[in-house]
C-alpha cells in the first residue's frame, strides 16, 4: 500500500533548485513553502504508515543529506478546505459537520481544535469518513497514533528497512508480526532501538529481520549473516520477541551450539535462550557452516 505523507523539513527550500530536482528525481517528492514552514510531500509504499514514514525518510536524507525530516505536518482543514477536496459546497460540509446530512453510520470526526472563531480537522480523519460514503481523495493516510509513533521516531532520527529471508510461503506470517509491532509495540520498540548503534546500515536505518516463528531458521540464519552489521530480529514465537543478532567476531563464550537443520525461528530462539553467550550454526551433516549467526543480545519486548 503506498502512503501520503506531508512532512515538515529543515536544510533545504524551493529555492535550493538541486534538492528539488533531486528530492523529485529520485522520490517523487516535492518541496513546498506554506505559512512559514518548509514541507515535503511524498507517498511511499509500506506494509504499514510507520514503515513506509520511516523508510522514506532515510530516502529523502540519503538523497539530500543537509535536509533534515522533523516531523510530520497534520494537514488541518476547515470547512472551505474540505469543500475544495471533496467538490462539495460549503453548506453541504457544514450539513455533514452538524450531522444533518450522511448521518447513517460514523458520526463525523470530533475537531482537532480551532483556528480564530473557526474549527479545523485532520483531514487523515474526514477524509476516513468520507471514505465511507465514496468522497474520499483514494490516498492512505496514517491515523493519529500513527503519526505520534512516526513524530517520536523522527525526533530520535530512527529509520527502518525491513528484511525477510527467501524462504517462500511465509508471507501471511510475518506481515502478522509487522502487524503487531504496529499496532501493539511500535513506541516502545522505537525507543528500544534508540539504544542501539550497531544494528544500522550505511544509510543509517535499523535493520529489521521480519520472521514468522515457524519458517525455517536457516533461512533467518543466512539472512542476518549477509549483514556486515547486527540486526534487528523481530519474530512470534511463544511470545512477541526482538533480538539483537551479529556473525561478527567470535562467541562471548568461545562454544559454538549446533541448530539441527529442520529447526524453525521458535526452536532455535530457544536454544538461544538456553545459552545465552552462545555462538549458533546450523547443522549441514557432518559439517556447521563457517559464518555462525551469534548472538549478542536477545529481549521479550512483550508476552
Amino acid at each position: 500500500m503506498d502512503y501520503d505523507f506531508t512532512f515538515v523539513v529543515t536544510g533545504a527550500t524551493v529555492d535550493d533548485q538541486d534538492a528539488v530536482d533531486a528530492l523529485r528525481e529520485t522520490c517523487d517528492a516535492l518541496l513546498a513553502r506554506a505559512g512559514g514552514v518548509d514541507l515535503l510531500s511524498v507517498s511511499w509504499p509500506g506494509d504499514c504508515a510507520v514503515q513506509a514514514a520511516l523508510e522514506a525518510a532515510s530516502a529523502i536524507r540519503a538523497t539530500v543529506p543537509r535536509l533534515r525530516v522533523c516531523r510530520l505536518d497534520r494537514d488541518l482543514v476547515g470547512i472551505h478546505e474540505i469543500a475544495e477536496r471533496t467538490g462539495r459546497s460549503r453548506q453541504n460540509v457544514a450539513q455533514w459537520v452538524a450531522g444533518a446530512r450522511k448521518a447513517r453510520g460514523a458520526p463525523f470526526p470530533a475537531p482537532e481544535g480551532t483556528v480564530g472563531r473557526s474549527q479545523a480537522w485532520l483531514w487523515s480523519e474526514v477524509n476516513h469518513w468520507l471514505a465511507a460514503h465514496g468522497l474520499d481523495d483514494g490516498a492512505a493516510h496514517p491515523t493519529r497514533e500513527e503519526m505520534a509513533q512516526i513524530d517520536v521516531a523522527l525526533a530520535g532520527r530512527i529509520s527502518l528497512t525491513f528484511r525477510f529471508a527467501t524462504t517462500p510461503g511465509f508471507k501471511d506470517g510475518r506481515q502478522r508480526v509487522i502487524d503487531e509491532l504496529r499496532s501493539r509495540h511500535i513506541s516502545r520498540f522505537l525507543t528500544l532501538l534508540a539504544g542501539f548503534d550497531g544494528t544500522t546500515d550505511e544509510h543509517g536505518n535499523h535493520v529489521l529481520v521480519v520472521a514468522d516463528g515457524r519458517e525455517p531458521a536457516r533461512g533467518v540464519m543466512e539472512c542476518v549473516a549477509r549483514f556486515p552489521h547486527d540486526a534487528v530480529l523481530v519474530t512470534d514465537t511463544d511470545r512477541f520477541t526482538v533480538t539483537v543478532l551479529s556473525s561478527r567476531g567470535p562467541a562471548r563464550s568461545g562454544r559454538v551450539v549446533p541448530v539441527p537443520a529442520s529447526a524453525t525461528v521458535g526452536e532455535w530462539l530457544r536454544l538461544v535462550r538456553d545459552h545465552p553467550r552462545a555462538a549458533f550454526a546450523m547443522e549441514t551433516g557432518d559439517r556447521r557452516t563457517e559464518e555462525p549467526a551469534r548472538i549478542q543480545w536477545q529481549m521479550a519486548i512483550a508476552a
